[in-house]
């Protein structure tokens, strides 16, 4: 049975794709810290410390065949500057020296869509992408950049969470930007099938970097999306569109080339009221 690493497998996105691919894999994680391991209170993996000077106890212990790099710090809590670049460009780095020194066959990283210049999140995604591109000769490396996802359970910063909350508890007025920009909102279990997908015909994608886009391949407004969850909800909040200018750099219109994934045979199941309603009915119960 192969082995997979799983960076940040206490996270939403980690925890989802640990559970699926544990009856045909090892799984084994890394987390900064081990004592709140919340999603993982159910499940026995061996969880390691990615604290520095720690890595290299993993590959001791362990064959690696795969890693998934899902660990991630988006800046949306009281994270300064340095613990963002820690996260997102320090760490994977050491990562991926010491998976290459210990042949680990693929690196899957999960990378952002958005502008580099958006965000430091986003220039420390893309910094990092740049060196996963200049190592290719040296791993296999398969580049994920995901549009928006969501679902329940999802991290509570999460935009779609974070607004479904707001809205289930009548915040009398949310103010929002104008809601003109265009994303593609995907819901995770199409992301979770995407991962599987990947890893299932990896022997099939000879190229040695392959980046692949992961959306739905639709964008709907902000605006439309906010009017929709409302709707759910049964909300009445006020939203307040126009109250908030845009970010610098805002990426008005987010476009997702999937066609890579469908040639492989993956396709997005469920639509944005699909996935918005199931997400809603859980965090209801």
């Amino acid at each position: 049975m192969k082995t997979i690493l799983i960076t940040g497998i206490n996270g939403f996105l980690g925890s989802n794709l640990a559970e699926r691919l544990n009856s045909n894999f090892e799984i084994i994680g890394l987390e900064n810290s081990l004592e709140n391991l919340f999603r993982l209170k159910d499940t026995f993996y061996k969880v390691y410390s990615s604290q520095y000077g720690k890595l290299e106890e993993v590959f001791k212990e362990n064959r690696i065949d795969i890693i998934i790099h899902t660990a991630t710090v988006y800046g949306r809590n009281t994270e300064g500057l340095q613990q963002i670049i820690e996260t997102n460009f320090n760490f994977p780095s050491r990562l991926l020296d010491i998976a290459i020194k210990n042949k680990v066959s693929l690196f899957m990283n999960t990378d952002s869509a958005l502008d580099r210049f958006v965000s430091p999140y986003a220039l420390t995604k893309s910094q990092f992408r740049e060196w996963l591109v200049f190592r290719k000769d040296e791993i296999k490396v398969m580049n994920l950049q995901l549009e928006h996802f969501y679902g329940p359970g999802c991290s509570s910063t999460n935009f779609i969470t974070s607004m479904i909350n707001r809205l289930i508890i009548n915040e009398s007025r949310i103010d929002l930007t104008s809601g003109e920009q265009k994303r593609d909102f995907i819901y995770y279990e199409d992301i979770i099938d995407a991962f599987e997908m990947l890893i299932n015909n990896r022997e099939e994608i000879k190229e040695s970097y392959k980046q692949f886009e992961l959306g739905t391949g639709v964008q709907h407004s902000v605006k439309k999306v906010l009017l929709i969850m409302k709707k759910l909800t049964g909300s009445s909040s006020d939203l307040n569109f126009g109250a908030i200018p845009f970010r610098t750099n805002e990426m008005m219109v987010s476009k997702t080339d999937i066609s890579d994934l469908i040639n492989l045979g993956w396709k997005p199941k469920y639509t944005i009221e699909e996935g918005l309603e199931k997400t809603i009915k859980k965090l209801f119960r």
